[in-house]
């Protein structure tokens, strides 16, 4: 996904995810990792797209919900299950 459809994206969707999904590409793919320089080229033109996407990072960095998720989880737990990231803050987010 380019950085472009992914800030379209992320738009629209509530800040924890915004915060978490950043999170775990930063901890899935550490800057250490040759490998990762795509994706972590995409998060950085992501995460700096407008004033918009960095407040609602933010937003989502100060949410209990990302602090509850990262106090019980660690990022690369969920590495090749990404999915079940996001179900698992879905599932936070709507209890």
């Amino acid at each position: 996904m380019s950085a472009t459809d992914a800030a379209f994206i992320a738009e629209n969707i509530d800040p924890v995810y915004v915060y978490v999904i950043v999170s775990f590409l930063r901890a899935v793919y550490p800057a250490s990792d040759p490998a990762a320089s795509p994706v972590l080229d995409r998060v950085v033109k992501l995460t700096s797209s407008g004033p918009e996407l960095v407040q609602k990072h933010k937003e989502g960095e100060l949410d209990p919900v990302s602090r509850w998720f990262e106090s019980e989880h660690p990022y690369t737990g969920f590495r090749g299950r990404g999915s079940d990231l996001v179900e698992l803050i879905h599932d936070k987010l709507e209890s």
